[in-house]
């Protein structure tokens, strides 16, 4: 079954492979996705318990992809979700633990699976963070992560931190302080 395939470890808590993915690489074929019976594991791994900036890809690929990009992997720690609907409670958890998380950002594919699994995946965590921003990057259509990096190779690194810095917040659960009303003086 794996066969043609590039396989991605799965790692536990512990850093220890405990899953293997395989990523078909023929176009052609509808299934390109595989995994082991009773998937369990992050990719590439756990998010260090100091992270502050998480940042979300629809797919492994699209987290390999962005693990190649020093200026992302160095100020992001990176999670794959295995799909729009794949942040499981093992992701979940995981997250929770980031005892310093401030920010999630989605990087998902721009088209309208990747928007609908963003938008339900972003309401799931706002429930389980508050006091964690949450960020959309706003993908060219019919794009992904990876599809961007092979059609930019030489200028990935710009495109990426431009897409980055230009995401939009989808929620935030921070407490906002009241601003008083403004007085009306009179000079006298």
């Amino acid at each position: 079954f794996a066969k043609d395939s590039r396989v991605f470890p799965l790692k536990n808590q512990d850093r220890k492979i405990v899953g293997l993915y395989f990523r078909l690489l023929d176009e052609k074929s509808t299934n390109r996705h595989f995994y082991l019976k009773d998937r369990q594991g992050l990719y590439p791994n756990y998010p260090k318990p100091e992270t502050t900036k998480l940042i979300l890809t629809e797919a492994i690929i699209d987290a390999a992809t962005l693990l190649q990009i020093p200026g992302i992997a160095n100020e992001y720690e990176i999670l794959a979700c295995y799909g729009t609907n794949g942040l499981t409670e093992e992701h979940a958890r995981a997250i929770q633990s980031l005892a310093s998380l401030q920010e999630i950002t989605f990087f998902f594919d721009g088209d309208p699976a990747g928007s609908a699994g963003m938008k339900k995946q972003s309401e799931k965590l706002r429930d389980l963070l508050p006091g964690v921003r949450i960020y959309q990057v706003e993908t060219p259509e019919n794009e992904d992560v990876n599809s961007l990096y092979v059609g930019h190779q030489d200028k990935a690194e710009e495109l990426f931190k431009h897409l980055i810095k230009e995401r939009k917040l989808l929620s935030s659960n921070e407490i906002k302080k009241p601003v008083p009303p403004k007085q009306n003086v009179t000079e006298q």
